[in-house]
């Protein structure tokens, strides 16, 4: 009798530890990002200070006192900015501070005896939303766009789309993550190419 209450307490014990197995197993809370590769989505764009030009990107260029030196200029597919007198200006993978600085290097002294110029944002380049959304194409950036605004603005879900699981790749990264659209708003940042898949039946 007493080896029976054993056994039995025994299989209870293995029946609890299997339990907790799957419970560890199961998937986390909506909201998260379940990477696909080591790459997560990054922190929203805050200020062209932190952000890093890519090609695409606008951005007015003041030279006070110097008209013909100012204007709307656009970082080209190589990564410069073709700016008069000097030509084609690095502007790629700087921040905005770090392209303000490069320029004045180069009019100082030779083009402009103390230049003094000052960098804004324009427009970033655009998101590009594809897959099972109304309007699926190119949406305009703007500091603060989250998923699911993008997949708002590119006319919403068709009946056909999986409006659980959505795929992020960003610009600069070879593959794409899974995020689930039903939990935390999920930051979108410029260039990202946003998928929605068909869902299945």
């Amino acid at each position: 009798m007493h080896s029976l209450r054993m056994h039995r307490a025994w299989n209870f014990s293995l029946v609890l530890l299997f339990i907790g197995f799957n419970l560890i197993a199961c998937d986390g809370p909506r909201g998260v990002v379940t990477a696909l590769n080591t790459e997560t989505p990054a922190a929203p764009v805050n200020s062209p200070g932190t952000y890093r030009l890519s090609p695409g990107d606008k951005l007015k260029v003041t030279v006070f006192n110097e008209v013909d030196l100012t204007g709307e200029f656009q970082v080209n597919e190589r990564g410069n900015i073709a700016f008069p007198l000097v030509g084609e200006v690095q502007a790629a993978n700087s921040t905005s501070d770090e392209f303000q600085q490069r320029l004045t290097a180069r009019l100082r002294g030779k083009y402009v005896k103390k230049p003094r110029v000052s960098v804004e944002m324009i427009s970033y380049r655009p998101v590009n939303v594809l897959g099972e959304v109304r309007n699926a194409g190119q949406i305009q950036y703007r500091p603060g766009l989250t998923l699911q605004d993008a997949v708002a603005l590119a006319g919403g879900f068709t009946y056909r789309a999986n409006t659980r699981t959505v795929y992020v790749r960003r610009a600069d990264a070879s593959g794409e993550v899974s995020i689930s659209t039903d939990g935390e708003r999920v930051p979108i940042l410029p260039g990202d190419n946003i998928r929605v898949p068909e869902r299945y039946f």
